[in-house]
């Protein structure tokens, strides 16, 4: 048998032989033989010879076997004999194998001994015992000790092996044998012995009588590792051991001297202190099972228990051996007791005398005994029992009561510090139990002695080092306390919600330590820094928490749990009434320094911070007074501020911990509307801290660089995370909040939210910057100046997914206030997405295609939504640039256009037939609003690819609008009629949702002749259609803005500076052959156009100032600056948005032009925003931040700004094809029936009839040229009379029991001109209900759009912003935006009034000694003031809240009226560039009427085009001023053509001539018809009547003369113009003769003088000056022609001023069209002053002109003298008698009332300021009762031309002498319309509309 089959068949056998023990009989050969061959095979160790059977170096087989083979010890045979050799060998060289021994004899008992009964192995193991002791007598006397002799032999028992001396403390048996017991009393060293478990005879030798001995054995036990022992290595001889220890102690309790059998008993110690030192030893190493069993009958429970009555030196350590038991045993140290027995051990130890000495005893006060520790472990003992009450009482009543007695004096602060640690800790155990019994007992006797525990931790006979360490333990009760009550609070808010949703079914009772809260709060000092923190601490851990609703518990207050609904803000008012009194005494008791101490000590800014986000008003108030007396600040926002800045790592996180708490909590309650209000209102203060410019903290580098590895920029994206989670909580949970609370009451501080969101957004580029700052990724971000989205960007947008989504609800609402802030945040965010290519997803894409789908195809009229159309197409339209399209068609035959819902005009069609291959874009790769977009109607732009089969067009970035079954599980409801936004948002809240997976676009085969039936492309024309729209109204202007900023503002000439090749100049053709052609075209001339205005700016005189930069980040290629003004600036100083400022460096040449993107004025200066564009090679000029530049302002981009949108957006145009290639429709057929019936109904004559009738028969453009006088004015007054009878009405809904309102707005006329003055004119007609030249009853809503200060005084009544004032009344606000402001500055003074007071005061206080009474007194008046100061910083964040959500009410109400008053208008108002302005884009116009269309230059007039409109008119008279264009050089191109003329090329004979005039006495008009108007310009009926005057008789004067100044001679002025003296005097000396002559009739305000010249207009006004004084220039208008436009005076004197021998060229007088208006300008007489040689030579025109007055012999030789000698027979060259003029045809005109009023004579007396407020001309006020002929004329915001804003209109014939009288009169008073009511002031906006 090979040695692995016996192991393996000696290891079956034991396993065997263990499971199913066997006796001696049945222990058969056939068992033993295999086991005892194994064992005996097992060779002694090399290393000492020795066998080893029962140690570690024996392996579990050996040790199995020879356990199994004890029983051979039975037997007696020479096998036997070699067996004890052997294991004799084992246990005399092993002490590791007699430990070993020991533990297998014991464990054997159940193994392999099983099979034997305990009498037997009793007998066998005695005899073992025998053999045993024999063996170590045998060594003993081997080693020569005598144990026969009572001394020791030779030999000491140092010579004696270990492993014997191991021998005989392992076996009782031979430990008690007389002969071997001395040897080990004489304590021999020990060297090998095993250190784990003590040998049994150890325990009986540390109770032995000698302190040797006892130290000895103790110093062995000690040794011990395993404490303690396990329950298998307690042997039998430790437990024979602790049989004589047990009967020690007893006999000597007894006094029992009685001598027993065991010499053991007669070595122990008679001294019980000893036996019980002892004692507590061996205690200490017994395993629990043997503690919890008895020996005999006694157990070691009760050996202790029993003595505790002991007097004596001894019951110290009978009480060690107690708390040992207590803490050993814990609760089944009872068991088995009665009741009661707990309560009878207490009482022992309490009356035990020895214990009273123990604690009177103590000498040091700071010292911890041990004997107090006793009761927390006693306690935990019987924690569950019925006693714990009751004990736990005796116990704190023991420690608090009779121990504080004063004979305990040095152990009070011991015992007092046991006490607090006792109930210290059953407050912890109690804040883990699920039951709240226990909790009620600890707070029960909390509450009992809680006067002595706060007394003990804040009161001031405490306050010394005796108590500090149990003062402290204290408060930690204290506050460990205090905490449970606040988590008690919470978990009972927690469980009422649970409640409330139905998961529970019992209500909370909330119970806290009502007294312990109250005293804690009356007994903290002033100048308790720890206490102050604490309470703090306690009470920001539930900062959050308000009061619960009633309204949410309704079901809960009908119910018998209303008192335990009450019970919980009870308990929330208990915690929180005397907190902000404790903080406020800390903070203002004390000086600054002490105060900042506070707020530095860990963890306190944390939880002021979140203090400060609370919303608990006194909680707030609390934090903002320590906050403000730590850094001198007072309101909330300088508060956050404070903290940010000096302590924001502390700050941060406590703005952390708050919201991640808001986010846990805010979904969890039935609502949290205040909380959530508050933090919206903390929030945007705490965001403008950081973000706002330019002093927020993002912007200061200092700030974000820290010497720490975690800076503060690091935080940034936490506090982004944080902030987009709590506002997707707030948009989440806010329609179930709502059902709550009133709509009223929830709109505001939903409209805050909602601003918040767009606040938070709106910064999210300065905190993607910020937090990469000081990364490394920083340097890697920047390509060329384009920044790249960052990681920390990326990261912030996906936040933003899931704000989105809960955004996307919100469109339902039906406030549309709200709806408007929820629109502007969500475009906002997608916004955000668009422009970081970080697409939405996919889920919330659809669900925004669904709002716009539904809204597109609702045909019932109960829409899901209130967007407008203008909005859902905003909306398609940004959707839409997330689509990925991908469309395969098959290219068939050449198909039509499918006809769309509405008539499109048909340059659309002419647009359908153009080639894409047409259009080019200028610069694809960055702004798809420059490219064509010529579409083939409303279709898709297809490609034709290379097989010329299909095509595919691809569209970034992601998703499709998904089918409709996706959705269908919440169709339900969708559907529901919309009861109320908020209301409906609940339901949409509560709506089931499941969701399905998004299919992602799949690609189909399209039939391109099917496609018009295709929902997929009829949902594509709309996209494209709000994608064509957006681009129309919103293009981009930065290549103007990239382009302008470039420009070196030094640079000298009339060409711009240019970086590379210079643009090449093209005159503007009359057609283009394509988009890109006119941008090549027009774009030049534009930039030439802005260059010359900037040259032209170089020489006005600006404000320059001092500005210092404050922040620079990178925008795209921009980079923008924030800039601060600390100087004092002029009163009406201010930049606009279209601004352009000039940035000069102080010290040097270094300058660069910026735009300003916004501008604000404050207390402490202006702040701007600037941007600039920096190209590479420019350099470094030294923009860095707190650098100061020298800023001026250069002009205004107003006008140029909407000039280039509307060139970048014209390919978008509905007319847009037109305006590249005229093509004007033939003038169509008029039936004479029809021209009869509208020159009846609208009181016009023939011409202006026929143009009204063919305006409005055509599609397109309409052009109707009026020459002066002609009636402009009246025939558009009849075209809006017109188009209002013909416009359908619009469709009204009716429902049951409701107002009857209109579901779309009126069609709408867009009437537009170049200047404030012409569109002024027409609006003040239209107002006064002119429907032609005659005033109807009728009511038209006309509404004047522009500027407050832009607009006349006459039209004042109908402007936008007063009509939204006048309905603002009663709607706004009780309390004003001024007013508020004023109320906040008187409160910012009280506050500071009251801080300097409080100052003096404090500062008394320090230096009052030994004068109690003026102390008290002080402190009083202290508290006074920090009270007084408190209420009014209180009532300063609650005004500046109140302001703030006022004035946003106010700008809501006025966004919702303004929109009511635009969208009830008939007609809008305004100049083409106010056209541009936003405020209409979300308009839409049925036609569009441009008057002096031929005023302005072709870019201007495509401002107004934007708009979706079928036909525009155009109204003007290219004869007349062409457009005004500062760059000479762009009109040599001719960029001063108008757009009425190129379009006039194309097809003269269809535009409509007003041919009948009504100003001009005959005489006078004969001459402007022949030459400019080809004779077709006629008279009105009785023109010569109707203009006849007195002086027409007067041989010098008559209708019409022309002067030759013979003597004349020209001569150069400053300012590069000309002057004639000569003409100058004679036109002095004309009119001086003329009021002479007629001195019976008042001249003034019926000259006018007038030249082409202002040098010459200078020259004429001085000497008219120096002849009539200053007041003259208030009776007679001096202007130049092109001011005179418009206008018209009875008397004209025109000086041509070119005069000389020399003189072959006339330049500007040769103006064909200045000649025309200056020589229409007159009603009665005409006189013109010029050289007739000079001008005959020199000019055809001016030929024509002398020659027609030398044939009419009306031309005649005058100088000074000829008007002023008295001769009734002049020398003059005429013919004897003048020929009369040709008779002229005539015309058929309806009647002419006698009160008819002209045009010009409404226009003036309307437009006539009241004499207080007299009207002044460029150079000079004038006096008080000028007229308004010489009114001033501003200059335009914007505009390229000024105009003379007076005397404006033309149109109807003259009146008779009424009318005279009343123009030359100063005009009696106009009603002047109420302002709006004093609660809302009326603000003068800036920039031009």
């Amino acid at each position: 048998m090979t040695s692995d089959v016996k192991l393996s068949k000696v290891k079956t056998l034991l396993a065997s032989v263990r499971d199913t023990p066997v006796n001696t009989v049945d222990g058969a050969d056939d068992i033993l033989q295999p086991i005892y061959s194994y064992l005996m095979d097992i060779p002694p160790s090399a290393s000492d010879n020795t066998y080893h059977w029962f140690c570690s170096r024996a392996n579990q087989l050996t040790i199995g076997a020879a356990t199994f083979l004890l029983r051979l010890f039975a037997y007696d045979s020479p096998r036997v004999d070699d067996w004890k050799r052997r294991l004799k060998s084992c246990l005399s060289g092993c002490c590791q194998c007699i430990r070993g021994f020991g533990e297998v004899k014991a464990s054997s008992r159940t193994t392999y001994f099983g099979a034997f009964s305990d009498d037997v192995l009793r007998s066998f193991y005695s005899k073992f015992d025998d053999w045993e002791l024999s063996m170590v007598v045998e060594a003993l006397v081997r080693f020569g000790i005598d144990l026969s002799s009572s001394r020791l032999a030779s030999r000491t028992p140092q010579e004696v092996p270990q492993p014997v001396l191991y021998h005989i403390v392992s076996n009782m048996r031979v430990f008690r044998d007389p002969r071997v017991l001395p040897l080990i009393r004489a304590c021999p060293p020990i060297s090998t012995w095993p250190l784990d478990p003590p040998p049994p005879g150890l325990f009986v030798l540390v109770m032995d009588e000698s302190s040797v001995v006892r130290q000895w054995a103790k110093a062995q036990i000690i040794k011990s590792t395993q404490v303690p022992m396990l329950e298998h290595q307690f042997v039998v001889g430790h437990e024979l051991a602790l049989q004589e220890v047990i009967n020690a102690l007893t006999l000597s309790r007894e006094g029992e001297a009685a001598m027993t059998d065991s010499a053991i008993l007669n070595s122990f110690s008679s001294d019980s202190s000893e036996l019980w030192a002892g004692f507590s030893q061996i205690l200490r190493h017994l395993p629990i099972e043997v503690l919890a069993k008895s020996s005999k009958g006694i157990g070691y429970r009760r050996i202790v228990t029993g003595h505790l009555h002991d007097i004596g030196r001894q019951f110290s350590d009978i009480l060690k051996c107690l708390l040992f038991l207590l803490k050993r045993l814990g609760s089944q140290l009872w068991k088995g007791e009665g009741p009661e027995y707990p309560q009878v051990v207490f009482d022992a130890i309490k009356d035990n005398p020895s214990f009273s000495d123990m604690l009177q005893d103590l000498k040091s006060a700071g010292e911890k005994p041990w004997f107090l520790s006793w009761f927390g472990e006693y306690l935990a003992t019987i924690s569950d029992s019925a006693i714990y009450r009751d004990v736990l009482a005796r116990i704190v009543d023991f420690l608090c009561e009779e121990l504080q007695h004063e004979r305990f004096q040095e152990a009070r602060p011991a015992v007092m510090y046991s006490a607090v640690r006792l109930l210290a800790a059953q407050v912890r155990k109690t804040q883990s139990d699920e039951t709240s019994s226990r909790r009620m007992v600890v707070s029960s006797v909390l509450d009992i002695h809680a006067e002595v525990f706060i007394s003990v931790a804040f009161g001031r006979s405490y306050a010394n080092s005796q108590w500090k360490e149990v003062r402290s333990a204290a408060r930690e009760l204290i506050t460990a306390s205090l905490t449970q009550d606040a988590n008690e609070i919470s978990k009972s808010i927690a469980t009422s919600c649970e409640f409330l949703a139905g998961r529970t079914k019992v209500f909370p009772v909330c119970a806290i330590r009502e007294q312990m809260w109250k005293k804690t709060y009356e007994s903290l000092q002033t100048n308790d820094t720890d206490g102050v923190v604490a309470i703090i601490a306690i009470i920001a851990q539930f900062s959050h928490v308000d009061l619960l609703n009633k309204v949410a518990y309704r079901r809960v207050l009908s119910s018998p749990d209303a008192q335990a609904f009450d019970a919980i803000n009870r308990c929330l008012n208990i915690s929180r009434s005397g907190f902000l009194d404790v903080v406020s005494k800390l903070a203002n008791y004390n000086q600054r320094s002490f105060v900042l101490d506070v707020l530095g000590q860990p963890g306190v800014a944390r939880d002021v911070m979140v203090l400060m986000l609370s919303p608990i008003e006194d909680l707030q108030g609390a934090a903002k007074t320590l906050v403000g007396q730590a850094f001198d600040v007072d309101v909330r926002i300088d508060c956050f501020r404070a903290l940010l800045s000096n302590l924001p790592d502390s700050s941060f996180e406590g703005i952390f911990n708050f919201l991640e708490r808001y986010i846990h909590y805010a979904p969890q309650v039935p609502e949290a509307c205040s909380l959530s209000k508050s933090l919206v209102q903390c929030l945007t203060d705490v965001i403008e801290v950081l973000c706002s410019s330019p002093d927020g903290l993002l912007h200061d580098g200092s700030f974000l660089q820290s010497k720490d590895k975690e800076t503060h920029a690091a935080q940034i994206p936490r506090l982004w995370n944080l902030m987009t989670r709590s506002i997707t909580v707030i948009f989440k949970r806010t329609p179930l909040w709502s059902e709550y609370f009133e709509i009223p009451d929830m709109t505001v501080w939903m409209r805050d939210a909602l601003i918040f969101g767009r606040d938070l957004l709106a910064q999210w580029r300065v905190m993607e910057f910020a937090s990469v700052t000081t990364t490394d990724e920083s340097s890697s971000l920047l390509t060329g100046n384009v920044r790249k989205l960052s990681r920390m960007g990326k990261n912030m947008m996906s936040d933003l997914q899931p704000v989105l989504t809960e955004l996307t609800r919100w469109l339902r609402l039906s406030d549309e206030e709200l709806l408007h802030q929820s629109f502007a945040l969500l475009q906002t965010v997608l916004e955000c997405f668009r422009t970081t290519n970080v697409p939405p997803s996919e889920a919330t894409l659809a669900k925004l295609n669904k709002h716009v789908e539904a809204s597109r195809n609702d045909k019932s009229g109960t829409t899901k939504t209130k967007l407008d159309a203008s909005r859902i197409a905003q909306l398609e339209d940004t959707l839409t640039s997330f689509e990925e399209v991908e469309v395969v068609s098959v290219d068939r035959a050449p198909q039509t256009r499918p006809t769309k819902p509405h008539k499109p005009p048909p340059q659309k069609a002419q647009a359908a037939t153009r080639k894409q291959s047409d259009v080019v874009p200028r610069k694809p790769a960055e702004n798809d609003q420059l490219k064509p977009d010529v579409m083939k109607g409303a279709f898709p732009k297809f490609q034709r690819s290379s097989t010329s089969t299909s095509t595919s067009v691809s569209k970034p970035p992601t998703l499709p609008s998904a089918p409709t079954s996706e959705y269908s599980s919440d169709s339900g409801s969708e559907d529901e009629a919309m009861q109320g936004g908020l209301v409906a948002l609940g339901k949409l809240q509560r709506s089931p949702k499941v969701k399905k997976p998004t299919e992602r676009r799949q690609v189909k085969l399209l039939d391109i002749q099917n496609q018009a039936k295709s929902a997929t492309m009829e949902r594509l024309h709309r996209r494209e259609d709000a994608r064509r729209r957006a681009l129309r109204l919103k293009p981009d202007t930065s290549g103007l803005h990239r382009t302008l900023l470039s420009w070196n503002y030094d640079h000298d000439g009339p060409d711009p500076p240019t970086v590379g090749q210079k643009a090449s100049l093209i005159h503007v053709p009359d057609t283009f052959q394509d988009y890109k052609h006119y941008l090549r075209v027009f774009e030049p001339l534009l930039l030439l156009e802005c260059w010359s205005q900037i040259v032209q700016s170089k020489e006005d005189v600006q404000g320059v100032y001092d500005c210092r930069i404050t922040s620079k980040q990178f925008t795209d290629d921009f980079v923008d600056f924030d800039a601060t003004i600390s100087e004092p600036v002029q009163k009406d100083w201010r930049l606009g948005e279209t601004d352009v400022v000039l940035l000069r460096h102080p010290e040097g040449k270094k300058s660069i032009m910026m735009k300003v993107q916004s501008f604000r004025t404050t207390p402490f200066g202006s702040q701007m925003g600037l941007r600039c564009f920096m190209q590479s090679t420019m350099g470094d000029i030294g923009l860095h931040i707190n650098t100061v530049w020298s800023l001026r302002k250069v002009f205004s981009l107003s006008t140029l700004h909407r000039e280039y949108g509307a060139l970048v957006a014209l390919p978008h145009y509905d007319l847009f094809q037109t305006i590249l290639t005229p093509k004007l429709s033939v003038m169509p057929s008029i039936e004479q029936r029809e021209v009869q019936h509208t020159m009846s109904a609208y009181n016009v004559n023939e011409p202006q009839a026929r143009a009204i009738i063919g305006s409005l028969k055509v599609d397109g453009f309409a052009l109707i040229q009026g020459p002066p006088g002609t009636g402009k004015t009246s025939t558009i007054c009849g075209l809006v009379e017109a188009f209002l009878q013909k416009r359908p009405r619009a469709v009204t809904s009716i429902h049951v029991g409701k107002a009857a309102t209109s579901s779309e707005p009126v069609k709408k006329i867009l009437l537009c001109a170049p200047s404030n003055a012409a569109i002024d004119e027409i609006a003040g007609r239209l107002k006064e209900g002119y429907r032609g030249p005659q005033r109807k009853a009728s009511s038209l809503k006309v509404v004047r759009v522009g500027t407050d200060k832009a607009i006349d005084i006459s039209v004042k009544d109908v402007s936008l912003d007063y009509l939204v004032e006048q309905k603002l009344n009663g709607q706004a606000p009780d309390n004003t935006s001024k007013d508020a402001h004023g109320e906040i500055n008187v409160l910012r003074g009280e506050i500071e009034q009251v801080k300097q007071i409080k100052q003096q005061k404090l500062e008394e206080l320090a230096s009052v000694r030994d004068n109690n009474a003026r102390m008290v007194v002080l402190e009083e008046e202290i508290k006074k003031l920090n009270s007084r100061r408190m209420t009014l910083t209180q009532q300063f964040d609650r005004l500046r809240d109140k302001q703030k959500s006022d004035s946003r009410t106010l700008d809501a109400i006025r966004r919702r009226v303004r929109t009511e008053v635009l969208q009830g208008a008939d007609v809008i108002c305004c100049t083409l560039s106010g056209a541009g302005h936003e405020t209409l884009e979300q308009l839409d116009f049925e036609m569009v009427i441009i008057d002096e269309a031929a005023q302005s230059i072709e870019l201007s007039s495509l401002i107004p085009l934007k708009f979706r409109c079928q036909r525009c008119i155009m109204v003007g008279d290219p004869q007349q001023l062409p457009p005004t264009v500062l760059s000479q050089e762009a009109c040599k191109y001719r960029y001063n053509q108008s757009l009425f003329v190129r379009l006039q090329k194309h097809r003269p004979d269809a535009v409509h001539l007003l041919s009948i005039q009504y100003r001009m006495h005959p005489d006078i008009s004969r001459l402007p018809s022949r030459i400019f108007y080809e004779g077709r310009l006629l008279d009105g009926p009785d023109m010569d009547v109707k203009t006849k005057q007195p002086w027409h008789l007067h041989p010098k004067f008559g209708t019409y003369k022309f002067f030759n100044i013979h003597r004349g001679q020209e001569t150069s002025t400053t300012g590069h113009s000309l002057k004639n003296t000569t003409e100058s005097q004679v036109a002095l000396a004309l009119y001086a003769r003329l009021c002479k002559e007629f001195s019976d009739i008042d001249f003034d305000f019926r000259v006018g003088i007038v030249s082409m010249y202002r040098g010459q207009v200078i020259e004429l006004q001085r000497s008219f000056e120096q002849q009539f004084g200053r007041d003259i220039k208030g009776k007679v208008h001096f202007h130049t022609v092109d001011g005179f436009q418009g206008q018209e005076k009875d008397i004209i004197i025109l000086s041509c001023v070119r005069a000389g021998p020399g003189v072959q060229s006339v330049g500007f007088l040769s103006d064909v069209r200045r000649m025309n208006v200056a020589i229409t300008r007159s009603r009665s007489s005409l006189f013109i002053l010029g050289h007739a040689p000079t001008l005959e030579r020199s000019d055809e025109n001016w030929r024509k002109i002398v020659q027609d007055a030398r044939e009419r012999s009306l031309l005649t030789e005058a100088d000074v003298s000829f008007f002023t000698t008295q001769t009734t027979n002049p020398q003059v060259r005429q013919l004897a008698s003048p020929p009369k003029p040709k008779k002229q045809p005539t015309v058929t005109l309806p009647p002419k009332p006698d009160d008819l009023v002209t045009p010009k004579s409404f226009a003036e007396s309307s437009r006539r300021p009241p004499p207080s407020k007299p009207s002044q001309t460029i150079e000079e006020q004038p006096s008080m009762k000028d007229p308004p002929e010489n009114l001033a004329i501003p200059r335009d915001v914007g505009q390229k031309r000024r105009l003379a804003e007076g005397v404006n209109g033309e149109g109807g014939p003259s009146t008779s002498r009424d009318t005279r009288t009343m123009a030359m009169q100063p005009p009696q008073k106009r009603f002047k319309k109420e302002k709006g009511s004093i609660f809302i002031p009326k603000k003068n906006k800036p920039g031009k509309p």
